[in-house]
């Protein structure tokens, strides 16, 4: 894309970190995009991974209007997170806005959110992008967002490594990683509705035909393998992507909005406020499956 074109309206994007994150400049996302702001944001989207639009003071209307122009969006089955099936609340509050307390049964569900994964990677067709809406941060407790590309990740390994683990194919669970924090944080009918997936741990980039790792906190094995030694080189290749200066850690402002590519960005929460609300609304644009 053209300078001209990136300059479309007084748009600017300003690179955040050498491998991964950018900013756009702006864009106020309470008023419908021309094709042109999109395509700006689409693109900068493809080569950056992950971007920071700030001071989006938009409601759930407008942020599915906003995450469906990239595609359809995946419905959450999980009614510990969302009422509306296009918005997965985020959020360390109860019903009437309290801080939820430690051990509770939705705090822990979010602390599963503290790994290292990518969205929805347990689904057959896992999640493309997601679109992440501050509605209120905390003055004094950090919740900051850490993210790494696993593009990065797989340019960076040795070539015999890269040909080691090519046609290695992952099984995703998540009763496996939510059952790492406890038992019965979702009902049994909604965790049945997410069976095991396989997917390989290669994949291609669709919309820059470059090769990337597609490794999560969700996978519970590697196919033909022992369960540890496959988990030990899961966790060995989920460090590898996320070396302290290949990440990205977004401290975060009020009405941020913070959306990256699931099909080859990790990320994690760094932690989970505990006397302040914190209030994030997701929407999930729903992919078309990993490209081996």
């Amino acid at each position: 894309m053209s300078m001209a074109a990136l300059a479309h309206e007084g748009i600017t994007v300003s690179k955040l970190h050498p491998h991964v994150g950018a900013e756009i400049i702006g864009v106020d996302l309470r008023h419908p995009l021309d094709e042109m702001s999109f395509e700006i944001i689409r693109e900068a989207w493809n080569q950056h991974t992950v971007l920071v639009l700030r001071d989006q003071r938009i409601d759930d209307e407008q942020q599915v209007e906003f995450a469906s122009r990239f595609g359809t969006l995946e419905e959450t089955t999980f009614t510990v997170a969302a009422d509306n099936p296009y918005i997965y609340k985020l959020s360390n509050v109860d019903d009437e806005g309290n801080v939820l307390p430690v051990g509770s049964k939705k705090r822990l569900f979010l602390d599963v959110n503290a790994r290292w994964h990518t969205d929805s990677s347990f689904r057959p067709i896992p999640a493309l992008g997601s679109i992440l809406s501050a509605r209120k941060v905390p003055a004094k407790e950090h919740g900051d967002t850490a993210f790494a590309s696993m593009r990065v990740g797989w340019e960076t390994l040795p070539d015999e490594r890269k040909r080691a683990l090519e046609g290695l194919v992952a099984v995703h669970d998540y009763s496996y990683s939510v059952g790492l924090f406890g038992d019965k944080l979702i009902p049994k009918s909604e965790m049945d509705s997410v069976p095991p997936v396989r997917h390989p741990l290669v994949r291609t980039h669709p919309p820059t035909g470059l090769g990337s790792l597609f490794v999560s906190g969700h996978i519970e094995r590697i196919d033909g393998m022992p369960v540890e030694e496959g988990r030990a080189l899961v966790a060995e290749l989920i460090e590898w992507c996320t070396r302290p200066e290949y990440v990205y850690r977004h401290r975060w402002r009020q009405h941020d909005l913070v959306m990256w590519d699931n099909r080859c960005a990790l990320h994690r929460a760094t932690a989970i406020p505990a006397t302040e609300p914190r209030l994030m609304h997701r929407a999930t644009i729903a992919g078309e499956g990993p490209v081996a």
